[in-house]
C-alpha cells in the first residue's frame, strides 16, 4: 500500500479547505449591511413583540406595566400554581414553526425577538427559576434556520432597568446607568457574552441589539447620556472576545432616537437603530438618520414602526428604502386589532380579566371583593392559550400593501 508523499497530502488538504463552504454572516460594508457575497441586504422583517416580554396593551391591559407584574395578576384570578403553568404554556405557544413559515410565506426576510434579561438569569420569571432563554430561542432559531430568516436578538429588558418604563419590565427610571449600578451593567455584559458565545458561529443569527429604547426623557438626561456609549463599548468589547462574527446593534436614547450621544463607530460590524411611531417629536425627521449615516458611513436600521395608519407605515417603509434601510414592523401579533400581521381573537368573558386588571384599588379589601370567580377566569384564561396559536389567529392584511407584501 502506497502512502501519499508528503507534497501530495498538503495540496489535496489545501485543496479540501479552500472548497469548504465558508460561514455566510451578514456583515457591513459602508453605509449597507451586506451578505457574505458582498450584495446589499435591505431587512424586511416583524418584531415577536409580547411574547418573551409579555405587555398590556395588546390584550387591552391597561393598568398594570412591568411584564413581571402579569405573573401577579394570574396568580390573582386564577391562583399561583396556575400562573406558573399558564406561562409556560404561552411561552410554548404563543409563537411556533408555522408563525415562522407564516412570515416567510409574507416574503419577509428576518424577525427581532425581544427577550427580557430574567430568561438566562436566576431569577424569578413568570413563574419560574429556570431559565429558559437557550431553550426557547434555540427553538425559534431553528425554525428561522428552516425558514431561510434572518434572527435580531433584541435585549428589550436589561438588569437594573435600562429606559425606565414599562417596555423594559423595570422600574421608573433607568437605574443600569445611576451611580450604583455596577452590578446590573456586569450582569448585562455576562448575559450578552454568554449568548454571543453560543450563536458565534450560527449564520442564521444576524446580530444583536444590545439595548431596547434606553434613557427616557424623564431621567437625568444631562448626566445618563453620557454613559451610553461608553457602556455599549464595554458590551461591545466583551461580545467581541468570543464572537467576532455577528453585526451589534446600538439603539439611541430617547426611544432610540437620539443619536446625538453618538461619537461615531468603534467597531467594525455597528448598525445605529431607531424606533418611529410619529413623525412630529424630536428626533424623527428621517433626513436626521441619513445625515448620521452619511457622517460616519454606517449603516441605520428601523428596528421597529408601525402602530399607526397604513400611511404612515406606508410612507415610512417607502423613505427607509429609497436611502438602502431595512425596517422591521411592531409587532406581529396583537388581540382584535389589525395594526400587525396576525390578530388573537377575544376569549368569551374576557372583560373579567381587563376589568379587574384596570381596576384601581385603594385598599386591600376592594382588591380582594373585586376578583371574579376562579372558575370563570380559568376558563377564560384556558381560552387565552388556546386562542394565541398560530392556527387560532387571523391574519390581518391591513398593512400589507404598505410593507409591499404581495397579497396571494
Amino acid at each position: 500500500m502506497k502512502f501519499l508523499s508528503p507534497l501530495i497530502l498538503f495540496l489535496s488538504l489545501a485543496v479540501f479547505s479552500c472548497t469548504r463552504e465558508k460561514p455566510h454572516f451578514v456583515s457591513t460594508n459602508g453605509r449597507e449591511i451586506v451578505k457574505a457575497d458582498g450584495e446589499k441586504l435591505i431587512l424586511r422583517g416583524v418584531n415577536l413583540g409580547f411574547w418573551l416580554l409579555p405587555e398590556g396593551y395588546p390584550f387591552s391591559i391597561s393598568n398594570i406595566y412591568a411584564a413581571r407584574e402579569y405573573y401577579d395578576l394570574v396568580a390573582d384570578l386564577a391562583g399561583p400554581d396556575y400562573s406558573k403553568a399558564f406561562w409556560k404554556t404561552y411561552q410554548d405557544s404563543f409563537i411556533t414553526e408555522k408563525d415562522i413559515m407564516y412570515i416567510k410565506s409574507l416574503g419577509l426576510n428576518s424577525v427581532r425577538i425581544p427577550f427580557d434579561y430574567r430568561l438566562f438569569a436566576d431569577e424569578f420569571y413568570l413563574g419560574s427559576y429556570t431559565p429558559r432563554g437557550f431553550e426557547l430561542l434555540d427553538r425559534v432559531v431553528g425554525w428561522c434556520r428552516k425558514a431561510g430568516l434572518w434572527v435580531i436578538l433584541d435585549m428589550h429588558a436589561a438588569p437594573g432597568s435600562q429606559a425606565g418604563w414599562n417596555t423594559d419590565d423595570g422600574y421608573t427610571y433607568p437605574w443600569l446607568f445611576e451611580d450604583g449600578g455596577e452590578d446590573s451593567r456586569q450582569q448585562a455584559i455576562d448575559i450578552w457574552t454568554g449568548i454571543a458565545q453560543h450563536y458565534a458561529a450560527d449564520t442564521t443569527i444576524l446580530g444583536y441589539d444590545l439595548l431596547g429604547e434606553p434613557i427616557h426623557q424623564y431621567s437625568d438626561t444631562a448626566k445618563l447620556y453620557k454613559r451610553l456609549e461608553p457602556f455599549y463599548k464595554d458590551l461591545v468589547g466583551s461580545v467581541r472576545k468570543v464572537d467576532k462574527n455577528h453585526i451589534c446593534f446600538l439603539a439611541g436614547a430617547f426611544w432610540n432616537r437620539n443619536f446625538d450621544v453618538f461619537t461615531g463607530p468603534f467597531d467594525s460590524k455597528l448598525v445605529y437603530t431607531t424606533h418611529l411611531y410619529s413623525s412630529t417629536d424630536a428626533y424623527t425627521s428621517v433626513d436626521y438618520y441619513i445625515n448620521f449615516s452619511k457622517k460616519y458611513n454606517v449603516p441605520i436600521w428601523l428596528g421597529e414602526f408601525g402602530e399607526r395608519d397604513s400611511s404612515f407605515v406606508d410612507s415610512l417603509r417607502t423613505v427607509f428604502e429609497e436611502n438602502n434601510m431595512g425596517w422591521c414592523l411592531w409587532p406581529y401579533k396583537k388581540m382584535n386589532n389589525n395594526h400587525c400581521l396576525m390578530q388573537i381573537p377575544e376569549p368569551a368573558d374576557f372583560d373579567l380579566v381587563t376589568t379587574y386588571a384596570n381596576g384601581c384599588y385603594c385598599t386591600m379589601e376592594q382588591k380582594v371583593t373585586a376578583r371574579p370567580d376562579i372558575h370563570k377566569t380559568r376558563k377564560v384564561l384556558d381560552q387565552l392559550l388556546e386562542n394565541i396559536k398560530f392556527e387560532n389567529c387571523n391574519p390581518s392584511d391591513y398593512y400589507f400593501k404598505a410593507l409591499g407584501i404581495e397579497t396571494r
